[in-house]
């Protein structure tokens, strides 16, 4: 994911440390240097117990696992781990310093293509965050309305540019019926200074943040059922098959407390205050709620939805739309084989 707009003069650094827990997307953030205190796995925790890694900044999106490590849901030797501003989200993982990574699983998918051996073994989001987000008084209301408009994207890669193709696609346009300018992480800037009618964010945070920092927006949904699979658990097939047990229970209190984060968004901004100080600030608090309420919305979109699931059919689904653009390597990617959900539903 990505993070918001930089205002004019400020960089993507700094926005992120103005900003704090509500600033940074949850798979692609840059560290912010707000004086976090998350839990660092060391060699010797790596060596002898579990390590969940996440992206660079600590931020209440990741509160579902604060709050399960904080109510004591994780085994002893568990431990939370924010990535090195300079480690692509899976370098860790592959290097033996995590055991499970929380990471998009059409990004893991895209990985496993490229010859690396992942495997998704969790949910986290039940539906897809990316969208388009358009001025409040833009006259796009469906993606079919993008023929003939510019669509801003930080680059084409990654969930926001997977998100620009879905909308396209669910909309029977192309690349060729819009033009689509690469813009960096200048989202809010782009938009409102008209550089382009559209941008591609995430409901969760860029949407959050672009209309907290005084901007009216809408989200338009880039279809009514999107073939791809957001943040999720992933690790790799030899901790599988070493660890599978430990596997288990992880992925099992990883519930648990993406539950109590949804039922809880209160809870879940008081257990990251732990790992971000800057939510001692009443408005950084307040913001940190509105982004906790909506990426609550992805954890559990229906009062049916099973929290923490992870359904077969739609990595099969995401393999088959990534595939049909282009977008995997050269490794075969089947769902048996980067597909192995432990969690008992």
């Amino acid at each position: 994911m990505t993070a918001p707009a930089p205002r004019p003069g400020m960089t993507r650094r700094t926005l992120l440390t103005a900003l704090g827990a509500g600033a940074a997307g949850l798979l692609a953030a840059c560290a912010s240097g707000t004086g976090a205190r998350s839990q660092t796995a060391s060699a010797s925790a790596a060596a002898s117990g579990l390590v969940i890694g996440m992206t660079y900044t600590p931020n209440v999106q990741f509160a579902p696992f604060y709050l399960a490590l904080a109510d004591g849901e994780y085994a002893d030797n568990v431990t939370l781990r924010h990535h090195g501003e300079q480690e692509g989200q899976f370098d860790a993982l592959l290097a033996g310093t995590e055991h499970i990574v929380v990471a998009g699983g059409d990004e893991a998918i895209v990985a496993a293509s490229n010859g690396n051996e992942l495997v998704i073994i969790g949910g986290y989001y039940q539906r897809y965050p990316g969208c388009i987000i358009v001025p409040e008084e833009s006259d796009i209301t469906q993606p079919a309305d993008l023929r003939g408009k510019r669509i801003g994207t930080p680059g084409k890669t990654g969930e926001t540019w997977y998100s620009v193709l879905v909308a396209l696609s669910s909309a029977g346009l192309t690349e060729d019926d819009v033009e689509v300018q690469e813009i960096g992480y200048t989202q809010q800037a782009a938009l409102a200074g008209g550089k382009v009618d559209a941008i591609a964010g995430f409901s969760n945070n860029d949407a959050v943040q672009i209309a907290r920092n005084g901007m009216p927006v809408r989200v338009i949904e880039i279809g009514e059922k999107v073939p791809l699979l957001g943040a999720s658990l992933v690790t790799t097939a030899q901790v599988l098959a070493d660890r599978r047990g430990e596997l288990e229970a992880a992925v099992a209190a990883s519930a648990v407390g993406m539950t109590a984060f949804v039922n809880d968004p209160d809870a879940a901004v008081s257990a990251t205050k732990a790992y971000v100080p800057d939510l001692v600030d009443t408005t950084q608090a307040e913001n940190a709620r509105e982004v906790a309420v909506a990426t609550g919305e992805l954890v559990r979109p229906s009062e049916d939805a099973v929290v923490g699931a992870l359904v077969p059919e739609q990595v099969g689904e995401t393999i088959d739309f990534l595939s049909g653009h282009g977008l995997l390597g050269e490794s075969t990617v089947t769902s048996d084989a980067v597909c192995e959900p432990l969690l008992t539903v």
